[in-house]
């Protein structure tokens, strides 16, 4: 899609069907409550960006894991946003459809606004925090501050609770996405007319950045990726001043953001015609693909099931070796998040239950299907959709990766 004059208005239409509605932030509280009673907690102090703004609407982001723009507390009877003014200025409308209440820290240190708010609650014992996304400094100022306050309230570390609520998307998510997806796919579209044998892999992951840019995204949603012969073996390669050469495999990883939400696509082509192993190479993933889509089509929606059924057709063709991650992953306010797809690396107990707990795919889950073949010494294939799972079948997000390897003029 080019560029137009009804840039803007696509760009307000964006936002409003992003503003999730104060029923849906209802719903979302409600999952997330339920989800810390069942890891039998009393309460979560949430720092995951992704799952404060998710449940409150708030859209500042964190820089670091030291630095927090606020932190969220979830009990049965509070929901608050524990932040300053100034990073409250001027977005107070983004928290109102959420209902959340907004604790100031401008005068207190944030530990205190916390002791305060669990002796108003007064029904708080284990408090759960998100482990993996508080530093152990931070962590010791928070549990320091409740035993001085002699409160009785035990910090208890837990997984990511909130990010099994996120997988499941609502309608205000869905329609965001579709437009990221939309954008990014619109973009590749524009680069191919651009690309030329002499491009460095930077100039090509700039322009396509830019096309996304000017076609409404605010962001990519990760650095592209743009990987010319036989940087393509490596599955996250870093462009370089390498320029493309006519018949070799150019990969190209990219996404964008759209009001927080990401796509995530890869194409892989050629410039001129594309030369015997790469026709083969690109025949097999793409069947991969197929074979994935097929399996969801049908029904299974357990992460490794999906993932085998397309692992055993790069297999089956000798490559089996070369197919070194999982098939995918789910796709949302994170690029990477909830469900899994991959496979048992590692076949023990420990690892079967830690892939049991992240692998089921759910109807409104957006996944991506990117199974991949890497040849040390040549180069790499990887082909990427997102899909949307119903309850009865798939929607692909965007074009799907075409049967045939596509080839862009020598020029």
């Amino acid at each position: 899609m080019a560029q137009n004059s009804n840039e803007q208005t696509g760009k307000a239409q964006i936002a409003q069907t992003a503003q999730a509605t104060p029923t849906e932030y209802a719903r979302r509280l409600a999952a997330a409550r339920a989800r810390i009673a069942a890891a039998d907690l009393d309460g979560l102090l949430i720092s995951s960006q992704y799952n404060r703004r998710y449940l409150t609407g708030f859209t500042p982001t964190d820089h670091d894991i030291t630095e927090s723009a606020g932190l969220a507390l979830v009990t049965p009877h509070t929901f608050a946003l524990l932040t300053s003014t100034f990073a409250l200025n001027g977005i107070e409308h983004e928290i109102a459809p959420s209902g959340v209440t907004a604790l100031l820290t401008d005068t207190k240190l944030i530990t205190q606004v916390l002791v305060e708010a669990l002796k108003a609650d007064g029904a708080v014992k284990r408090l759960g925090f998100e482990q993996d996304r508080m530093a152990y400094g931070t962590w010791e100022q928070f549990r320091k501050a409740l035993d001085d306050a002699n409160t009785g309230v035990e910090l208890v570390p837990t997984d990511d609770l909130i990010v099994h609520v996120r997988a499941s998307k609502d309608d205000a998510e869905i329609a965001v996405m579709r437009r990221a997806a939309a954008i990014a796919n619109d973009a590749f579209a524009l680069l191919l007319n651009d690309l030329h044998v002499g491009m460095t892999e930077r100039q090509i992951a700039a322009t396509l950045e830019r096309h996304m840019i000017d076609l409404g995204a605010d962001e990519p949603s990760f650095p592209t990726i743009v990987a010319c012969g036989k940087g393509g073996a490596l599955p996250h390669w870093v462009p370089s001043d390498r320029a493309a050469q006519a018949g070799e495999p150019i990969l190209i990883d990219f996404g964008c953001r759209v009001d927080g939400y990401c796509s995530d696509l890869t194409r892989t082509i050629c410039i001129g015609e594309p030369d015997a192993k790469l026709v083969e190479i690109y025949s097999i993933v793409r069947r991969a693909q197929d074979a994935a889509v097929e399996a969801l089509q049908s029904g299974v929606r357990r992460g490794r099931d999906v993932d085998g059924a397309a692992r055993k057709v790069i297999a089956d063709a000798g490559y089996g070796e070369e197919f070194m991650h999982g098939l995918g992953h789910g796709v949302g306010l994170a690029v990477h998040e909830l469900p899994a797809a991959g496979w048992l690396r590692i076949n023990t107990p420990e690892m079967d239950e830690r892939l049991s707990k992240v692998e089921q795919i759910g109807a409104d889950n957006v996944v991506t299907n990117e199974p991949g073949i890497y040849i040390t010494g040549w180069g790499g294939v990887r082909l990427e959709d997102m899909l949307l799972v119903h309850a009865d079948g798939v929607e692909l997000f965007t074009d799907r990766n075409p049967e045939q390897i596509v080839s862009v003029p020598v020029r």
